[in-house]
């Protein structure tokens, strides 16, 4: 199918059931599952964890292609690279509540260092 091809997703067949693919083209099933609906907003819960190098770079080849056509992606992720990576604006948390906002200003990537200042409260110190 257009969506096994576009993702790159490994199968046998397009037949082949989700639970016996890997981690990653796993993944990669459950994300052309929600591009059939159309969505205007993306809720993604660690999108990469446990998948493969390659399977990350194709993921986050989806997320950028979604945001280019306007699809508001809300990603949660531990992972402080796949963040800066990824993102143009980031909330971080801090016991359950949000301690600050980071954004990328006119092509500058996002501040690692700021980023772990709200996380860990150096910054209110």
């Amino acid at each position: 199918s257009k969506a096994v091809a576009d993702l790159s997703i490994r199968t046998s067949s397009v037949q082949a059931n989700a639970g016996s693919l890997s981690g990653g083209n796993q993944q990669k099933v459950l994300l052309a599952r929600l591009l059939e609906t159309e969505p205007k907003v993306v809720i993604l819960d660690e999108p990469t964890r446990g998948v493969d190098v390659g399977a990350k770079s194709e993921i986050y080849r989806l997320i950028d292609n979604l945001a280019k056509q306007g699809i508001a992606i809300l990603m949660i992720s531990s992972e402080l690279p796949e963040v800066i990576g990824v993102a143009d604006r980031v909330l971080v948390m801090r016991d359950g509540k949000i301690s600050g906002e980071v954004t990328a200003s006119q092509g500058e990537p996002l501040s690692q260092e700021e980023i772990m200042e709200l996380a860990t409260g150096a910054a209110q110190q």
